[in-house]
């Protein structure tokens, strides 16, 4: 969350000449209501249960730059379809620029409450080793959106 994935996706894809797809986006545009509304009438176990469903149709496709959000990766099943359809990126940046980046923006239900540096860094801490296991990481604390993007494209060229 707020480490560029959409931005640095959407250049991906266009430098490549492939489709950019959201993952976040297609849920909710399947489930007809918000990440936030589906977090508040069904809980977060229902969302990640979607999310994983989601994903496993969503990789099949081909010539596409897939961005999730940044609880996908929790779940095994979800790191071995990914890991199986691609290169795994996992983009980070400072907790305080992620906080800067955040502010503002309620429809992040699992920040809804709380969008404080604390409350980012224990998530991030309790995400760590899921997120260790991604092919590559780039921070993009300090970096524009070309830059992040030619750092993917350099490391992820021989798996694409």
């Amino acid at each position: 969350m707020g480490c560029g994935k959409t931005s640095v996706g959407q250049v991906l894809a266009q430098r490549l000449g492939w489709s950019f797809v959201d993952l976040d986006q297609v849920i909710v545009e399947q489930a007809g209501r918000s990440i936030k509304e589906i977090f508040a009438e069904e809980g977060e176990p229902f969302f990640r249960a979607l999310e994983s469903t989601t994903l496993e149709r969503v990789a099949t496709g081909a010539g596409q730059v897939v961005s999730t959000g940044g609880g996908v990766v929790i779940a095994p099943a979800n790191r071995t379809v990914m890991r199986s359809h691609g290169c795994i990126v996992n983009l980070t940046a400072t907790v305080e620029t992620i906080a800067q980046r955040v502010s503002g923006d309620s429809e992040r239900p699992l920040l809804a409450d709380d969008a404080s540096v604390l409350k980012i860094r224990t998530m991030l801490e309790n995400r760590e080793q899921f997120y260790a296991d991604a092919d590559v990481r780039i921070d993009t604390t300090g970096k524009d959106i070309a830059a992040v993007a030619d750092e993917v494209l350099d490391f992820c060229k021989g798996s694409l």
